[in-house]
């Protein structure tokens, strides 16, 4: 990482790595953090921040590149990477969605909401606006849990499934509904919470 920052931060390089392990913990959380987080540890190196999110932006993109030729599927390892790398190290909760064709083939994903440590609130009509510009089939839900703890609360549940009778309105298919931590996902449907 020092080697990233030489051109940024010259000889300064290998003290700035070391002060962003140190200030997020690890290189996953320190390509998760936003742009104001880096800042604020990196203290003025902008074009070190720069470069991480560069290489985050390199990143979603290859994830995003193998799972455009294949079909979305809840358990595929390449979607819970994509997911992991996305929303798995964030420190506050956040709501992803998948967006799929009727063939549950790949047609784009978003970030819809961002929350607290503990929560999150997402408005429905968003999701179902970006679901019905891309012509969406089928969409599934991730969002992460910051506390590492990998089961859905009961306002997950009961969310998800007052998310599901709206889109069953609209001929939408609810794949699942994803949890998602650093190291885990867990799947609400194959826990029969969907």
């Amino acid at each position: 990482m020092a080697e990233l920052f030489e051109p940024f931060a010259g000889d300064d390089s290998i003290q700035l790595a070391e002060r962003l392990i140190a200030g997020f913990g690890s290189l996953e959380r320190i390509l998760s953090a936003s742009s104001s987080q880096l800042r604020e540890v990196a203290g003025g190196y902008d074009g070190a921040c720069r470069a991480i999110a560069a290489a985050r932006q390199l990143v979603d993109s290859a994830y995003r590149e193998r799972l455009i030729s294949s079909r979305i599927d809840a358990a595929d390892p390449v979607l819970h990477q994509h997911l992991r790398a996305s929303i798995g190290g964030q420190a506050d909760e956040r709501l992803f969605v998948v967006f799929c064709d009727h063939q549950q083939g790949y047609l784009g994903d978003a970030l819809i909401a961002e929350g607290s440590r503990g929560q999150i609130v997402a408005r429905t009509r968003p999701l179902i606006a970006r679901a019905l510009a891309l012509e969406a089939s089928g969409l599934l839900l991730a969002h992460n849990h910051p506390s590492g703890e990998c089961y859905p609360s009961e306002v997950d549940i009961v969310e998800t499934r007052r998310l599901e009778a709206v889109c069953q309105h609209l001929e939408i298919a609810l794949i699942d509904h994803l949890i998602v931590t650093r190291t885990h996902v867990l799947s609400m449907r194959l826990a029969g919470c969907i």
